[in-house]
């Protein structure tokens, strides 16, 4: 999770202390449930849904890490597919888990975002300068899409480029997220498999279960 740390860290910044006059992103937001359901539609107003909530947490002075928390939980993690995150991180050790297990490791994977990013998202104080503008043109097979997420200068060539995984199950959910050829769910599967190898996989989701 250090390295996923990191590059969020570094996304932030970028987006976050990049000397915007305006955002371009429009407050009051629209409902993610009273926009179109395609990839672009659903990301981008996911994006300003959080983007103004923050702006309207900092605007009444009220942010702290429960507040942040509280936010994160209503409006971050609900676009998440944490489950096919989870699956796609252990590989071949999900075929090879009960229900029960897939649960406990999918609750370890909402556990670490959230215990990550917090105490980041917390610190930002400036949300009303962020600019964030979704690419139109994506790519997508079946229920499966990639778009583009750019942050920039204002008439400035410096900007911070991500990629969002999506996946269609009863709505467009963020799966996977790709800063500079590195892959969130590419960190998870390292780090699972780093842990597993070390503990054995009983013993592994024993050490998870004592942490709850």
């Amino acid at each position: 999770m250090k390295i996923l740390l990191d590059i969020l860290k570094v996304i932030l910044i970028n987006i976050s202390f990049i000397g915007l006059t305006f955002a371009a992103n429009p407050c009051p937001s629209i409902s993610p449930n009273d926009v179109d359901d395609t990839p672009v539609a659903q990301s981008q107003a996911i994006i300003d849904d959080i983007l103004c909530s923050f702006i309207e947490l900092n605007k009444n002075g009220s942010s702290t890490f429960f507040t942040t928390l509280n936010i994160a939980k209503k409006k971050i993690i609900p676009y998440i597919d944490v489950e096919y995150s989870t699956e796609l991180a252990l590989s071949d050790y999900w075929d090879q888990l009960q229900f029960k297990d897939r649960k406990i490791f999918e609750r370890d994977l909402r556990n670490s975002l959230i215990n990550e990013y917090i105490d980041i998202l917390a610190s930002i104080v400036n949300w009303n300068r962020i600019n964030i503008i979704v690419d139109e043109n994506f790519e997508k097979k079946g229920n499966l899409a990639k778009i583009k997420v750019t942050s920039s200068l204002d008439n400035e060539p410096a900007k911070a480029i991500v990629t969002l995984k999506m996946i269609r199950k009863d709505r467009w959910r963020v799966y996977d997220l790709i800063y500079q050829s590195i892959s969130m769910v590419d960190i998870e599967k390292y780090s699972y498999r780093s842990k597993i190898n070390r503990y054995g996989m009983k013993e592994f989701i024993q050490v998870m279960l004592e942490g709850t």
